[in-house]
């Protein structure tokens, strides 16, 4: 090989290795799912995201009253407020009213592709402790 060609074939490799990753984005609607005390719970987060801003909705189903299965309880929609990214992690918080009562409950994670996994601070039942309780989603189509 003669020294342009050694030259040549080290700028092209610095070339692919320095290309931009395509960025990845949270738009679109996802599928969450969490594991509670009574079993399996799945909500609807529909994402804008603008930059760094995220915007958009959580629809939550809710469950029956207290010992009486999960049936009947309808849904609630709220916005998604705070929302921010930095590379693959976000953050956001929620507002659930129930008559006069309030709860926020800040949303964090991360996401590759399709999927986000991470935790959900705040909102809690009475003894429930500990920690983020865990969620994990899929992107819908």
């Amino acid at each position: 090989m003669n020294r342009r060609t050694i030259v040549a074939a080290i700028v092209a490799a610095a070339a692919l290795s320095a290309a931009p990753v395509a960025a990845q984005n949270l738009t679109g609607t996802w599928e969450l799912s969490q594991e509670t005390q009574r079993g399996a719970r799945t909500s609807t987060l529909t994402l804008v995201q603008d930059g760094s801003g995220l915007t958009g909705t959580l629809t939550l189903t809710l469950g029956g009253r207290r010992g009486g299965g999960g049936g009947g309880g309808g849904a609630m929609e709220v916005s998604v407020d705070d929302g921010m990214v930095d590379g693959n992690s976000f953050s956001f918080s929620v507002t659930l009213t129930f008559g006069d009562n309030s709860i926020t409950q800040s949303y964090s994670g991360t996401f590759d592709g399709d999927s986000m996994e991470g935790g959900i601070e705040g909102g809690g039942r009475r003894g429930g402790g500990g920690g983020p309780r865990p969620f994990t989603g899929k992107r819908r189509g």
